[in-house]
């Protein structure tokens, strides 16, 4: 779901946003049903309306990937994003999960997308989960540690052997 239907002039359709905005990612402890996806959408969209950076309006967009990741992007060739901008942003967010019982801040969850489904793995099982062959080199893993929305188009799915997972995928050669 995009934010195209409102009509606050900082709050910009995610696809408008240039390639070259900011990036947050934030992912969810739980799929959101479609009935979360909306409210967090809307209250999203009431926080960008008046996000500021010392007093200058950002000019952002909000939008929920995959029932699982809220991502929030600032246009930083409008108005750049301060510290306090950053922290009220955290701060929204960490409201938000309270209220929706919705812990967006868990880092310890990696998620893949297995089967067309994102399915979130705890960090302590992913060696057993390779081991049982539930993941493998070619599955889909999500890097949320993006900068742009750029990024997001070209390096958010990639394999997990392209990725800080690889080290699980690395086979010795055997010296005969």
């Amino acid at each position: 779901m995009y934010l195209s239907s409102l009509s606050i002039d900082m709050v910009k359709n995610f696809d408008e946003l240039s390639d070259q905005s900011r990036l947050w990612i934030y992912q969810s402890n739980r799929a959101l049903t479609a009935e979360d996806v909306s409210d967090i959408e809307e209250k999203a969209a009431s926080f960008i309306s008046g996000w500021a950076a010392h007093g200058q309006d950002l000019l952002a967009s909000a939008i929920v990937m995959h029932n699982h990741f809220l991502i929030i992007a600032a246009d930083e060739n409008f108005n750049m994003a301060s510290g306090c901008s950053i922290d009220s942003q955290f701060r929204f967010v960490q409201d938000l999960g309270k209220a929706m019982d919705i812990d967006f801040f868990n880092r310890l969850n990696i998620a893949f997308l297995l089967q067309d489904q994102v399915e979130l793995i705890p960090m302590s099982a992913i060696k057993q989960n390779i081991e049982e062959g539930n993941i493998t080199a070619d599955s889909t893993f999500f890097d949320n540690n993006l900068q742009t929305k750029g990024d997001l188009r070209v390096k958010w799915l990639k394999n997990a052997s392209d990725s800080w997972l690889s080290r699980y995928f690395r086979t010795q050669n055997s010296v005969i």
